[in-house]
């Protein structure tokens, strides 16, 4: 047998084992992908109508809130046989409505000309103190000449008391520290060309004669949704006149 044919077993052997080259997709290339069934359709945009609506019944409230003579151009707003009471629709006596805000995602559509929105609530009392929160479901309807507001539910409050925070301060027998604080705040809020509201959230020792406040400070536009919060911690050092807030922290 010639020598080639002894070796071409082999040969095929070979062959079959050894991939072809075009059979490997170059690195570069991406597989392609696979979808199954179809994709999701966009959530539709929000109405800029019903935007409106909604901050204009809560701007009306916030009025409402600053002078009360001003609550009946709020509940005009209302339609149906819904049934708001003052407190719901203004806050507290004694209560400002400092800032309101929702969301573009939070407005969803029920159907032809109805719509509801959900909306977050802060509350001062007139030293600018938040007193109470809240969260609320709104339910609207109308269309193009304007919309109303067919229901108002509250979903769920939250009472900023200040117990805790004085007890922290009487154990710590820094009470002054607390009172300067607070006094510090209001001025702060009075100075505001915005809306402005805080809230100290408690005392904690921070070293040898040192006491450290930690505090929110709320701004907002009158009449817009939306506001700012800010993190600003007070510190005091107590010396021979007792407590006072180190200027270099604030």
């Amino acid at each position: 047998m010639p020598p080639f044919l002894k070796s071409l077993p082999a040969l095929i052997l070979l062959a079959i084992a050894t991939p072809r080259a075009s059979s490997v997709a170059p690195a570069e290339e991406a597989p392609a992908e696979i979808r199954i069934g179809k994709a999701p359709r966009p959530a539709p945009k929000p109405d800029p109508a019903q935007m409106r609506a909604v901050e204009g019944f809560l701007a009306a409230r916030q009025s409402a809130s600053i002078d009360r003579s001003r609550a009946p151009a709020a509940r005009r707003w209302l339609t149906g046989a819904v049934k708001v009471d003052a407190a719901t629709l203004a806050g507290e006596s004694g209560q400002t409505l400092v800032a309101f805000d929702f969301t573009d995602g939070s407005i969803e559509r029920m159907g032809e000309g109805r719509f509801r929105a959900s909306a977050y609530l802060l509350f001062a009392d007139r030293h600018g103190r938040v007193t109470e929160s809240r969260d609320e479901v709104l339910t609207f309807s109308g269309g193009g000449h304007g919309y109303g507001c067919t229901s108002l539910k509250t979903a769920s409050v939250m009472h900023w008391d200040s117990e805790e925070v004085v007890k922290s301060a009487d154990r710590l027998r820094s009470r002054q520290a607390l009172d300067q604080a607070d006094e510090f705040l209001r001025a702060w809020a009075t100075r505001q060309t915005r809306l402005g509201a805080y809230s100290i959230e408690g005392v904690y020792p921070a070293g040898a004669s040192r006491i450290m406040i930690p505090c929110l400070k709320f701004t907002a536009e009158l009449g817009k949704r939306g506001y700012d919060v800010v993190d600003s911690p007070i510190m005091m050092r107590r010396g021979p006149k007792g407590y006072q807030i180190e200027p270099v922290a604030n």
